[in-house]
C-alpha cells in the first residue's frame, strides 16, 4: 500500500479518472446548502459537504454518514435491483423514502440516471473500483458512528466526533457545517447538553474559538480528555 505523496498522486490519477467517465455520462448538478436530495439518481460529490439522513415517522432525524468530494451517493437502490439480495435482508430493509441527502454546504454533483450507470458498469472497471472504493468507505464510517455507542457518556462521545473530524494539520478546525444542532442530530444528545459540554471543553481549553470557528490546539486534547469524560 502505498502512503504519502506517491498516494496522493495515485489518488488524485484515479479521481480525475472517475470525473471524467462520469461527466461522459451525465451532468453537473447543484444542491445549496440546507436541501434534501431524494431523487433516484446515482450522484458524485465533487465540491462541498452533505450527509445521508433518516427522517423517522415520527419527525425525528438522524444523521448517519458524511460525505466528502469523491464519494459517490445513492446507488443503493441500483445495486439492490442489479443483485439478488438474501430474502431476510429484503424483509428489514427500510422505505426508501425515509432516506434523504442534505447538503451541509453548496454542493457540486455529476448526476447519472439509475438506466445509464447500470448499463455502463456491467462492462466498466473504473466503475467497479469507484463503488468498490464508496461502499468500504461508507461501512468504514458506519463502523465508526456504531462504536461511538449512546451507551458512553455524552462528553466522551462528542470527543470522539470532534478527534474523528477535525482537519489533521494544525490548528485542527472543526468543520464550520458541524453545529450544535448537527452534533445534536448525527449523535442523538440533546442540543443544551452539546452547549453544556462544548463550554466546558472550552473552559479546559480542549477547544478554542478562531475567526468564526472553533480549532483544536492540541490534536490530542480530545483524545486525552476521552479518559477525563469517563470518571
Amino acid at each position: 500500500m502505498k502512503y504519502g505523496p506517491e498516494a496522493l498522486s495515485a489518488d488524485t490519477k484515479y479521481t480525475t479518472e472517475y470525473e471524467s467517465l462520469l461527466h461522459s455520462m451525465g451532468e453537473e448538478f447543484l444542491l445549496p446548502r440546507g436541501k434534501v436530495l431524494r431523487e433516484n439518481h446515482i450522484y458524485y460529490l465533487q465540491e462541498g459537504r452533505c450527509a445521508l439522513c433518516v427522517y423517522g415517522q415520527c419527525g425525528e432525524t438522524s444523521t448517519l454518514i458524511y460525505f466528502e468530494p469523491g464519494r459517490l451517493l445513492n446507488f443503493l437502490p441500483s445495486l439492490s435491483r442489479l443483485y439478488p439480495l438474501h430474502p431476510m435482508t429484503r424483509r428489514r430493509s427500510v422505505p426508501r423514502k425515509f432516506f434523504a441527502v442534505r447538503a451541509l454546504t453548496n454542493c457540486r454533483f455529476l448526476r447519472v440516471r439509475h438506466e445509464i450507470f447500470i448499463k455502463a458498469f456491467a462492462d466498466s472497471l473504473p466503475l467497479h473500483s469507484l463503488m468498490v472504493r464508496s461502499l468500504t468507505e461508507n461501512i468504514l464510517n458506519l463502523l465508526t458512528h456504531a462504536f461511538n455507542s449512546p451507551l458512553l457518556p455524552a462528553g466522551q462521545r462528542i470527543c470522539r466526533l470532534l478527534a474523528d473530524i477535525m482537519d489533521d494539520q494544525p490548528p485542527h478546525a472543526l468543520p464550520r457545517y458541524m453545529t450544535y444542532p448537527e452534533i445534536s442530530t448525527h449523535l442523538s444528545i440533546h442540543p443544551i447538553t452539546v452547549a453544556k459540554i462544548f463550554k466546558t471543553l472550552r473552559e479546559k481549553r480542549i477547544i478554542r474559538k478562531k475567526d468564526a470557528g472553533l480549532t483544536v490546539p492540541m490534536s490530542t486534547g480530545c483524545t486525552a480528555s476521552l479518559e477525563a469524560w469517563k470518571n
